[in-house]
């Protein structure tokens, strides 16, 4: 005798109703269990004294908050560079031993909830906070003249909301494989598996992927094998140029045992806001780029290579045509050379500057 249809229906009805439930309660249980996630234990400083000139905090006489950075470079240059980093990331830079003692002084930034410097001010967002740390960290600094802007991968979106924000104190702004809107006019086939997935829950199901960070939070901070951790999520070629360039590796590693110090807080609130939006609802003080006034002339460098499985370079074709629209003097470059990934563009944007910005 067979089930009729509306019997079908009610036993259909009662298996997606205990499995709404099912999930829902397990959602709630990993919120309770893990509401906040215990910071990493790391040793004082991981950065490698031969090479980073100094590391410091300070306290802001704002906001009452700790505001961390480090320095590379040569601290008697004029050619001040504000480096932004991604996500994950910190005060570290990997690529601090190319540019040792060369006519560039590098300021690296911890951002609110990453490395030392303090959460967000409480209603402000991580991009609002982290632009006002720059300016503090320069009046701090007693620093006056024009800076050059330098971020990499998610740091991009931030360098751009620092040049909005007070474009007459930039002196040119540098995106190096920078996060793009994720839209409808990106090329969803140019991302590896791992962040295609995580973008798209990230977009549309962003409280999931909140919980879902939170839950596996033990392994998110895990920074033993990046270059495993790599092949998992990104791409073969970033896997090759780590393997191939130990030191580097070792300076990513670092880069990522930073950005948890604090737990996974700031990391997670700097995704949402960077990677769980799209045009219609964009970046928190960058907004529509086309729309964005007092940028006209402003230089804009973007650099993104074709072999970046990570971030998707269309996106980066995007960037300039809304920043050609607003006014800005943009610039898209594709490096060429061997099949690379991801990390490349930080080493080659970094000689660029050093080529093109430190005469």
């Amino acid at each position: 005798m067979g089930i009729s249809t509306p019997v079908l229906r009610t036993i259909v009805a009662g298996i997606l109703a205990a499995g709404a439930a099912t999930y829902v309660a397990s959602i709630a249980v990993t919120h309770r269990k893990h509401k906040k996630t215990p910071p990493r234990s790391n040793p004082p400083t991981v950065s490698y004294p031969d090479y980073a000139l100094s590391e410091h905090t300070f306290l802001s006489p704002s906001t009452c908050r700790t505001i961390s950075w480090a320095e590379y470079g040569s601290l008697l240059s004029k050619n001040i560079v504000i480096y932004e980093h991604g996500l994950p990331g910190s005060r570290i830079l990997p690529v601090g031993p190319n540019i040792k003692g060369k006519d560039i002084r590098v300021l690296a930034m911890d951002r609110p909830g990453m490395g030392f410097t303090s959460l967000p001010i409480p209603g402000k967002t991580i991009m609002e906070t982290a632009i006002g740390d720059v300016y503090e960290l320069l009046d701090h600094l007693e620093i006056s003249e024009k800076v050059i802007l330098c971020g990499f991968s998610a740091g991009g979106p931030h360098v751009l909301g620092i040049m909005f924000t007070h474009p007459e104190k930039i002196r040119a702004t540098y995106c190096l494989g920078p996060a793009t809107y994720l839209d409808e006019k990106i090329n969803w086939d140019d991302l590896a598996p791992g962040p295609k997935s995580t973008n798209w829950w990230t977009q549309n199901f962003p409280r999931y992927t909140a919980f879902d960070m939170i839950l596996r939070a033990d392994k998110i901070v895990d920074c033993s094998n990046i270059i495993e951790n790599m092949k998992n999520f990104s791409s073969e070629g970033d896997a090759i140029f780590l393997s191939e360039n130990p030191v580097e590796a070792k300076g990513w590693q670092n880069v990522n045992y930073e950005a948890y110090r604090q737990g996974i807080t700031g990391f997670l609130q700097s995704c949402m806001e960077i990677f769980g939006r799209v045009s219609t609802n964009p970046w928190p003080v960058v907004g529509d780029i086309v729309h964005q006034k007092g940028i006209e002339g402003q230089k804009v460098v973007i650099i993104h290579r074709e072999s970046d499985h990570l971030t998707p370079p269309s996106g980066s074709r995007d960037l300039v045509r809304r920043l050609k629209a607003a006014g800005a003097d943009a610039e898209f470059i594709f490096p060429e050379g061997p099949e690379g990934g991801h990390f490349q563009a930080l080493n080659y944007g970094m000689d660029y500057i050093l080529a093109h910005e430190c005469k």
